[in-house]
Formats: structure tokens, sequence, C-alpha cells
């Protein structure tokens, strides 16, 4: 068995979730959706041990505007190693917001967005 779990309809959204995936702990489930635009989404659910004495579920959803993921896709395979490191510095920029939170005694988010853009593609 995969340590990740990934249900990506399409190969770029399971890419980048593998991009991702060494940053999160096993068991983690990396889920493509649509958002409420039609837009697709890749919803990070994971178990947060991190954040006090019980487990935490925590959803990370990384949003991109139309515009910015069709330039990712048209983009050639060769050149999306900024995108990947765009996306990961978002992803552990984010995770560190929310280790900050916890040790400032404030309440952690269960569902957190990221919103990827120009700078992704």
């Amino acid at each position: 068995m995969e340590a990740y779990q990934y249900d990506c309809a399409s190969p770029d959204f399971e890419e980048l979730a593998r991009v991702i995936s060494d940053l999160f702990p096993e068991q983690t489930q990396f889920i493509q959706r649509a958002a409420e635009d039609g837009t697709p989404t890749l919803a990070v659910h994971w178990v947060a041990m991190r954040f006090g004495a019980a487990a935490r579920r925590i959803t990370v959803t990384v949003v991109m505007t139309p515009a910015v993921l069709a330039r990712y896709r048209a983009m050639p395979a060769r050149h999306r190693g900024r995108s990947f490191a765009v996306l990961r510095a978002y992803v552990e920029a984010t995770i560190g917001s929310l280790e900050e939170q916890y040790a400032n005694g404030e309440a952690v988010p269960r569902e957190v967005t990221i919103e990827l853009d120009e700078q992704f593609a």
C-alpha cells in the first residue's frame, strides 16, 4: 500500500500532489475537486499530530484561477520546476503559519486555503 492516497482525475494535479506529499505525514489524502466555479482544486486532507495532545484533521485546499491553471497546463513539462518550487514554498509557509498559531496559543483552523497566483504560472 502506498503511504499517500492520490485521488486526482488529471495527471497534472496528481503531479502537483506528489511535489508536496513529502511535506505531510503518511496517510495524507490528495483529492482533486471542482470549486464552485468549476475550476479544479487540490484538497489535502491530513492528520496533524503536532497541534496538541489529540490528532486534528486539517484540510488545505490549493486553488488557482482558471487563467493561472491554463498557463500552467500550457507550460512544457521541463519548465514546471519553478511552479513546483512556488507551490512547495506556499505549502511550507502555510504549515509554518499553523505551527506559529499553535505555539502562540491560538486556535488552529481545520480548513485553510492557499491561492496560487501569477508567481505560480
